[in-house]
């Protein structure tokens, strides 16, 4: 069990015990971690509710790596613990059906993650950010910022580059990230072979300064990954002003919808068309789209609303005001 305990803060039930004593609500955040348990032990010695956020861990790609390891964890203590949850605080309808496919029938919340707006700009340093990356300059950039491991599209995006870049000499193709599972190296070696290196730039892991440079100072966003139950990033790139390019395994319709973006079919051909398309407008037509995007962060993920949200969910558990209507109990259908 040692790697159980590596999730284990010391001394925290007791700290909890000596110290948490007017308390009305116990929410924990994440799952197969003893601090979860021990969230499960001290709110039900204070008979008190208990909201549970997985935070994408009941994703079934998620689910299918070490699933041994994680039908153990289940089997001592994480079963548990979400079957009595009052209830499960999800980020998307899409992760709200992770729920329920994984045989949970607790309420569920819909709430978004959320953020400050103002901490993003539209149009940065630009000058910074060639004196880091020379290659950039006078170069119109198409941006991947996340995780890099297969899961993100990364190798996918590599095809893709390869038979749009020469079709593109004004673009260069930004790769930034933390590395996983050795994938950069994967990713490398296709762009190599391919011939197009030299139209790719791998910035690495950026700190919160540059990454904000990044998305300030990019033309196009594109994050063609194989599922995300939020995609906090997206969200950042859309409050940079930035147009998107993701998967509809993500739950970011509304860049269909508020026609800020491109929300397509897992596959090299669905990228590429999209990719083609949006290099293919006018900085004008592309700006446009960027600032539709911010405008929807500005209206729906500001944190302002996402706190009140949350409250509602709290008022409710104890009983003081009706369900609110991004709560779904188990007799509920989840929306699309």
């Amino acid at each position: 069990f040692r790697h159980l305990e590596t999730y284990a803060e010391p001394g925290l039930a007791r700290r909890l015990k000596g110290e948490a004593t007017d308390v009305d609500i116990v929410h924990s955040h994440g799952l197969r971690s003893l601090p979860s348990h021990t969230a499960r032990r001290f709110a039900r010695s204070r008979g008190v509710p208990r909201v549970v956020s997985p935070h994408g861990q009941l994703d079934p790609w998620i689910l299918a790596r070490h699933p041994q390891r994680k039908r153990l964890i289940g089997l001592l203590f994480e079963n548990r613990n979400l079957r009595t949850a009052a209830c499960i605080h999800t980020t998307s309808n899409q992760e709200a059906r992770y729920v329920r496919a994984a045989g949970l029938h607790n309420p569920v919340a819909v709430v978004p993650i959320g953020l400050d707006a103002d901490q993003y700009t539209i149009g940065g340093d630009d000058a910074c950010l060639v004196n880091t990356w020379p290659e950039l300059r006078g170069m119109k950039r198409l941006l991947f910022l996340s995780n890099i491991y297969r899961k993100k599209g990364l190798l996918r995006l590599a095809k893709a580059w390869e038979l749009l870049c020469k079709q593109q000499p004004d673009w260069q193709l930004v790769i930034a990230g933390i590395e996983t599972d050795g994938d950069r190296a994967l990713a490398q070696q296709s762009f190599e072979a391919a011939g197009v290196s030299a139209s790719v730039t791998f910035a690495g892991t950026v700190d919160d300064e540059e990454k904000k440079r990044l998305l300030s100072c990019c033309d196009l966003y594109v994050l063609p990954t194989d599922g995300e139950n939020f995609g906090i990033v997206i969200a950042e790139a859309m409050a940079s002003g930035l147009p998107i390019i993701t998967s509809n395994t993500t739950p970011w319709s509304c860049l269909e919808q508020q026609q800020c973006g491109w929300w397509i079919d897992v596959g090299v051909d669905p990228l590429c068309k999209a990719l083609t398309e949006a290099m293919g407008l006018t900085d004008q037509q592309r700006s446009e789209r960027g600032v539709r995007a911010r405008k929807v962060i500005e209206d729906h993920y500001q944190w302002p609303t996402v706190a009140a949200q949350m409250r509602d969910i709290y008022v409710w558990l104890l009983g003081r005001q009706q369900k609110p209507g991004f709560v779904y109990t188990g007799s509920e259908p989840i929306p699309a």
